[in-house]
């Protein structure tokens, strides 16, 4: 699971050395024209760091190996594995390398120590026609992060604690210290009284993600909770390529809710769908509040990592009762998230807000569902669109959004619901989706896609200039053949699944309008009215069959 943590960043390349304390070096057989060479640093090409000399870097980064006598560098291995040099960026001084990447067939020695004959060791070595020089040298694993830890409460020294995360390799020291997370965060150095624990290492999955193209490690640990004298602080890991901190407690603390995308599924669910809320510290859960709707446990399930609580949402709370939040009861206290915020809300399809024949043309469908049918749940009306055999077009089925003929414009949330300084990437509109079998990204050539117009009050009923197509170029206009910058009823991932609601999303950056600007701009400028069309320029005809419900405007932070 995904998890949110404060964590300090060590240089990617941490130690900052005096070269003499680590230049090694040995005669060749001979000391011919050319002098022996000395390797007596290496640093980044950055210029900021030009007078910083380190002696480690992660895989795939360029460094410069300075030192005397260089020049004429015959061969140079990193790792005992030999790496490409190109002459012209060889001085008598300096050589510029870069360090390959896993995934280009580079070993890393907390992974593969090589053979007898040929063993990998944590080393710069330089070769050239007058001599040999060694230069101790770390290439590091990625960046390590611990996902979540695990213990009974309350816990005692001796007891086994349970490490998961990603990356926990070349540990170098794991300690725990009485200073907090924040505290550390706030000082930005760890300090405070400080012991070391035990750690053994149980899982060490090294592996391909051909999401991110790049090797990682999934890691469980086990620590030897030592003798503390204080209660609360941070489980602290000092790794080869950075160090990380955690809370830790020996007594059951108050459950938290990852920040950011990560923390709650969607924020207002369609009845049937299923509520996923991620955090920690989700032990001895008495309840899931929101609204007039109190969840017993006998309604929602909790992971046995005790990081995720997961539920059928088959009650929306009353507008009179619903105060914006969702609630998660523990024996250790208790945390809120927002949830099923009513003023965020643009349009149900059971109010009035939706105009079905402004601007003409085809429109939606407006359907409940019936139990036997897809999507089979709803809490109410949805829009249904519904197009067969569609291509050749440029103006297709629609829906048209607008608060009412007298007012003819919506009242977005105010700031305490989304921050006046939030970001228009921090700002979506979102809306529950169930895809029943559209043919969006799954046939070649297939360029149906949703176009999406939002017009503040300055703008015209067909405001053309705030539009959001999705394609990103066109590679034949005329035969309606694009690339697409997303897919089409993507979620705050990218991913767009089908059989199930969902909540799909897209930033108010992607609206010229509101591109760049804070809540507060976003605001003054409005909205008076929104349209949604299908659009398939194509020669490639398809089939558009999606639901949609509970239009909104919502915020959520980024963490990082």
């Amino acid at each position: 699971m995904k998890h949110s943590m404060k964590y300090i960043w060590s240089l990617a390349l941490v130690a900052f050395m005096g070269a003499s304390q680590f230049a090694l070096t040995s005669c060749s057989d001979s000391d011919s024209a050319g002098g022996q060479p000395e390797i007596t640093g290496v640093r980044v090409t950055d210029p900021a760091k030009a007078d910083s000399l380190f002696t480690k870097a992660s895989a795939g980064s360029k460094i410069v190996i300075i030192g005397n006598n260089l020049s004429e560098a015959q061969y140079v291995y990193i790792n005992g594995q030999s790496v490409s040099v190109n002459s012209t960026l060889n001085t008598d001084h300096s050589i510029i390398v870069n360090i390959p990447t896993e995934i280009n067939g580079f070993k890393l020695t907390a992974f593969d120590k090589g053979t007898v004959d040929n063993p990998y060791t944590d080393e710069i070595k330089v070769v050239t026609n007058h001599g040999t020089a060694v230069y101790a040298f770390k290439v590091t694993a990625p960046y390590p992060s611990v996902t979540r830890t695990q213990c009974r409460y309350p816990r005692s020294a001796g007891d086994i604690l349970a490490i998961y995360g990603k990356n926990l390799v070349d540990i170098e020291k794991v300690y725990i210290t009485d200073m907090t997370p924040e505290e550390i965060a706030e000082a930005g150095e760890i300090g405070g009284t400080k012991v070391e624990a035990k750690v053994e290492t149980l899982v060490m999955d090294h592996h391909l993600n051909n999401a991110q193209t790049a090797y990682e490690t999934d890691s469980e640990l086990a620590l030897t909770i030592p003798s503390l004298s204080y209660d609360t602080g941070s489980l602290v890991l000092e790794c080869s390529a950075g160090t990380i901190y955690v809370p830790f407690s020996l007594y059951l603390q108050a459950p938290t809710i990852v920040a950011g995308v990560d923390g709650l599924s969607t924020d207002m669910p369609v009845i049937g769908e299923t509520v996923t809320i991620r955090g920690t510290e989700f032990i001895q859960v008495d309840a899931v509040k929101y609204g007039d709707v109190t969840l017993t446990p006998d309604e929602f399930t909790v992971a046995e990592t005790e990081d995720e609580i997961t539920f059928v949402f088959n009650k929306k709370p009353s507008r009179e009762s619903s105060d914006g939040k969702l609630t998660v009861v523990t024996g250790g206290g208790q945390v809120s998230v927002p949830f099923f915020n009513y003023t965020t809300l643009l349009t149900d399809f059971d109010d009035t807000v939706v105009s079905e024949d402004w601007g003409g043309g085809p429109t939606i469908i407006k359907e409940a569902a019936d139990g036997t049918n897809p999507p089979y749940t709803s809490d109410g009306v949805y829009a249904h669109w519904l197009i067969e055999n569609e291509g050749n077009q440029w103006w297709g089925t629609q829906i048209n959004f607008i608060h009412d003929w007298g007012d003819d414009q919506f009242y977005l949330p105010e700031f305490d619901v989304i921050p006046a300084d939030a970001t228009a990437d921090e700002i979506y509109l979102a809306m529950e989706v169930y895809n029943i079998g559209s043919d969006y990204d799954n046939v070649e050539n297939y360029a149906g896609y949703l176009r999406y117009m939002m017009a503040p009050l300055s703008g015209t009923e067909y405001d053309w200039n705030n539009q959001y197509d999705a394609p990103d170029n066109w590679i034949d206009y005329d035969a309606g053949i694009a690339n697409f910058k997303e897919k089409k009823l993507a979620d705050i991932y990218g991913d767009n699944p089908t059989g199930k609601w969902y909540r799909h999303v897209m930033s108010l950056s992607h609206w010229p309008c509101y591109e760049g600007k804070t809540y507060s701009e976003i605001k003054d400028l409005g909205l008076k009215r929104m349209r949604i069309m299908q659009i398939n320029p194509g020669n490639t005809r398809g089939t558009v069959n999606f639901c949609m419900d509970n239009v909104r405007i919502i915020y959520v932070k980024k963490t990082n």
